[in-house]
């Protein structure tokens, strides 16, 4: 059973990154225009690679909620990794073998827009391409960069499974003892961001992440229930000031830094919409959005840039923070006293309101799709941007770099908008149709199993 609200996270988690990888586009078109315009996308936008944090606190839930109804065992544990890698590694196969097209053929094409996560190209060896398919550690980023975290996302399953070889009395021990072993290995090495080898990436600290989320599944589905609704605002409150607090990234905040700043109000958040959507109280995720969409928007017009020391940052965060708490009460209220003046009105608000998040909760459906493939989105955009800004006519909105921000967000709209109909297409044609084969050999594989089962 799928959980609305985990797979309305999940989309944010990909549009996060895919707002901040925009960003680098716009960043990009501007040089290249040699225009001194700063970018629209800005302030706590710039820290969307938050959204990998969320990815992998919410994977590490799903892996424990998917297997709550299920005997561990040998058995289970392999059908387990055969689930868990056949949703991976096909759209990955996709999106890789896309790149791998691009940079072996077409570089000098219109495709010559979708760029790495560093500037370095590395060297297209065979050894490296083969490395990429497989997600193994290597020293570069993947034929297509985003694919570290999925280097990550593999490890946790092959540990889990093992972690499911045990009788599942034993799961929540196997967990504090992996993640005893993560915490103290890494302080007694030095570690990269991101793994390069097989031992930095046994030992990284994103790996917390994952444990984090799997403790959280363990009390959802131990029926553990305190006070979620206000929880759940909190930690909405608490990530999105998270975003603003960051500032320029470095060794310390790409590794430990991450994990303390953003995988504690994940997680938070991740038990807090879990566990009102088992008990059908959605209607708390309406004051958490309107008080994390508050705090942002009152800490984007503070004139604050990630540069900015720490303690400017804080001190500009403190009334957003506040308002938006604010906010949050007011909606509360108005939903309490529209209860109790106008139930007939405040029930079919409720109603239309819990429709529209189903809604666009199914948009979580083509969130991997939409991790993997938006880099393609984006260059086709700026490809065509660059073509329509040729003609004087058009200058003004296709132009990047013109007074005024009509063509930055122009560029954005059109950069997000296309990476949701890319993934949308990509979830029918690749995601889905593989998914379905794979279920259908998981089923006759093991016929009693259950794992992975609606994720």
């Amino acid at each position: 059973m799928k959980l609305p609200s985990i797979q309305l996270l999940r989309s944010l988690a990909a549009l996060l990154v895919a707002i901040v990888h925009g960003a680098g586009f716009e960043r990009t078109i501007l040089q290249e225009n040699g225009s001194v315009e700063a970018p629209l996308v800005s302030g706590l936008f710039l820290n969307g690679y938050a959204g990998v944090d969320l990815f992998f606190v919410i994977s590490g839930f799903i892996m424990v909620w998917v297997t709550r109804n299920q005997r561990h065992g040998p058995v289970a544990g392999i059908e387990f990794l055969f689930a868990r890698t056949t949703r991976v590694y096909p759209v990955w196969w996709f999106a890789a073998g896309l790149m791998t097209f691009y940079a072996l053929g077409l570089q000098n094409s219109m495709f010559a827009t979708i760029g790495q996560v560093t500037d370095a190209a590395p060297t297209y060896s065979g050894e490296y391409i083969l490395r990429s398919f497989l997600l193994l550690p290597q020293a570069d980023y993947p034929i297509l960069a985003v694919g570290w975290t999925l280097i990550h996302e593999v490890y946790f399953y092959v540990v889990f499974a093992l972690l499911i070889l045990a009788p599942r009395a034993f799961l929540p021990i196997g967990l504090l003892v992996w993640g005893g072993l993560v915490v103290a290995a890494s302080f007694l090495m030095p570690l990269p961001a991101t793994a390069t080898n097989f031992l930095t990436l046994v030992v990284h600290p994103m790996t917390m992440e994952f444990i984090f989320g799997a403790v959280i599944g363990q009390m959802v589905i131990s029926g553990v229930s305190w006070r979620t609704g206000t929880i759940t605002v909190i930690a909405a409150i608490w990530l999105t000031a998270a975003l603003c607090l960051q500032g320029v990234a470095d060794a310390f905040t790409l590794k430990w830094g991450r994990v303390l700043l953003f995988g504690f109000p994940c997680a938070a958040l991740i038990y807090g919409v879990a566990t009102l959507d088992i008990q059908g109280r959605t209607v708390w995720l309406l004051p958490a959005f309107v008080g994390a969409l508050v705090t942002g928007m009152l800490f984007q017009l503070y004139p604050t840039s990630l540069d900015a020391p720490y303690a400017v940052r804080a001190e500009a965060l403190i009334l957003p923070v506040i308002v938006g708490g604010g906010a949050a009460l007011m909606v509360v209220w108005a939903g309490w006293l529209g209860g109790q003046k106008l139930p007939g009105a405040t029930l079919r608000l409720g109603l239309a309101l819990r429709s529209l998040h189903e809604a666009v909760a199914r948009s979580g459906d083509w969130s991997y799709s939409l991790y993997l493939t938006h880099l393609f989105s984006f260059g086709l955009v700026k490809w065509g941007f660059g073509w329509l800004g040729q003609h004087d006519a058009l200058a003004p909105f296709f132009r990047i770099g013109q007074p005024g921000i009509w063509d930055n967000l122009l560029f954005i709209a059109c950069g997000l908008i296309a990476s949701l109909i890319g993934a949308y297409i990509t979830y029918h044609l690749i995601e889905r149709p593989a998914l379905a084969a794979a279920t259908m050999v998981r089923r006759a594989l093991f016929s009693k199993g259950s794992s992975a089962r609606g994720y």
